[in-house]
């Protein structure tokens, strides 16, 4: 591919495009982008190749690029200091993750990245990502996810996500009035609440980056996390049934409408809503599949979590039908508190684990304190990131 990639595109024959296409095509990333799309992808892109320990750029540059990992994988490094030393890895990026969306605001780059083994990276310049974004928006939004979405702080997403439950709730106020109302069940009445089956189909129905169904589902889920939507009876999962849920600003009694400048607003906003939703859908679904017990999964559960178990890199030397097994019987555990601990040496062991986000200090009497991190889930199809800060 690197013979035909690096003609500028202006000298790029038909053949050199074929070439390109295939390669892309063996990209589990791009199957879901239409054909016009990975036509001006070939017809753009350039190739570039990078040696283990090299710097692709550093956080705070100015971006002029973006990328896709066609090979390979790289570091993210992020430094709370200007002091590039001191820089902590948060998670690595494996085929198929994209990056470098800071070029479509000028914005400092949110991190370094460095190559963790040789690696073969697509690139696209800015002017020519632009008109791309401009005319396949939806198809390219889920390639921002992380670490477009991972580098930002956990307020600033708990924030994201309750302005998102107000843009949600005005714009079914504005297009769809009748799904918030009073709801009668079993002689009690329910205020003001939509049920689980007709917000997914309205959801489905706005925007093509709303995959399927269970995608609509890890959506709403994320904004029932945070406590922007809740189950009428606080059920800890969204479901697509008939069931009563009810947006955060409708718990109270006599809650204004929004006003038609609300209403504009939330119209404006909708599809970067929409858009921010999705990036982060996946992963509350898969939170919510894993908190079930494995007797009450569903043969499409079972399908995800063996989907996100075949990208754990630490998982790669088991047979398929080993992570087959382990998909039954894996479950969710949350500790948000820091300084919990999980359990003592010289317990007897009950459990094995897999760290799907964020770090835990290993500490050995007597010896010294290992910090563990193992961002398994910081990629749309993630290796796992092992980290060993001594």
């Amino acid at each position: 591919m690197n013979g035909c990639s690096v003609h500028r595109p202006s000298e790029r024959s038909g053949e050199d495009v074929d070439i390109i296409l295939t390669r892309l095509r063996e990209v589990k990333a791009f199957h879901r982008f239409p054909p016009p799309l990975l036509l001006q992808i070939c017809a753009c892109a350039f190739y570039e190749c990078l040696e283990k320990g090299i710097t692709l750029f550093r956080q705070g540059d100015i971006g002029t690029s973006w990328y896709a990992v066609l090979s390979g994988s790289l570091d993210v490094k992020v430094s709370e200091t200007a002091n590039h030393q001191d820089a902590v890895t948060i998670c690595t990026l494996g085929i198929g993750t994209a990056f470098g969306e800071s070029i479509l605001d000028n914005t400092p780059r949110h991190a370094t990245i460095v190559s963790r083994e040789t690696s073969e990276l697509l690139r696209i310049e800015q002017r020519e990502f632009k008109s791309l974004w401009e005319k396949y928006r939806q198809s390219l939004a889920g390639l921002l996810a992380p670490p477009y979405g991972a580098m930002e702080s956990g307020s600033n997403n708990d924030k994201k996500l309750q302005r998102a439950g107000k843009v949600l709730r005005n714009a079914i106020l504005s297009r769809a009035p009748h799904m918030i109302r009073d709801r009668k069940y079993h002689l009690k009445t329910y205020r003001q609440c939509c049920v689980g089956t007709e917000l997914v189909d309205w959801l489905v129905l706005q925007s093509a980056c709303v995959l399927t169904r269970s995608h609509a589902v890890g959506m709403w889920q994320a904004l029932l996390e945070e406590g922007v939507l809740n189950h009428v009876d606080q059920e800890l999962g969204f479901q697509d049934k008939y069931l009563f849920y009810r947006f955060l600003d409708d718990e109270e009694e006599d809650t204004p409408l929004p006003s038609e400048e609300e209403k504009r607003e939330s119209e404006e906003e909708l599809p970067e809503t929409i858009l921010f939703l999705a990036q982060i859908g996946p992963d509350a679904l898969l939170r919510m599949i894993l908190r079930k017990s494995p007797g009450q999964r569903t043969g499409d559960d079972l399908e995800i979590i063996y989907d996100e178990l075949l990208h754990i890199k630490a998982l790669a030397h088991l047979s398929n039908t080993v992570k087959r097994e382990l998909a039954s019987v894996v479950i969710f555990e949350s500790h948000a508190k820091a300084g919990t601990v999980l359990f003592n040496q010289g317990e007897e062991g009950t459990s094995w684990y897999i760290i799907q986000k964020g770090s835990v200090n290993v500490v050995i009497y007597g010896k010294v304190c290992v910090c563990v991190c193992l961002c398994v889930h910081e990629c749309i199809y993630p290796p796992t990131c092992l980290c060993f800060f001594l």
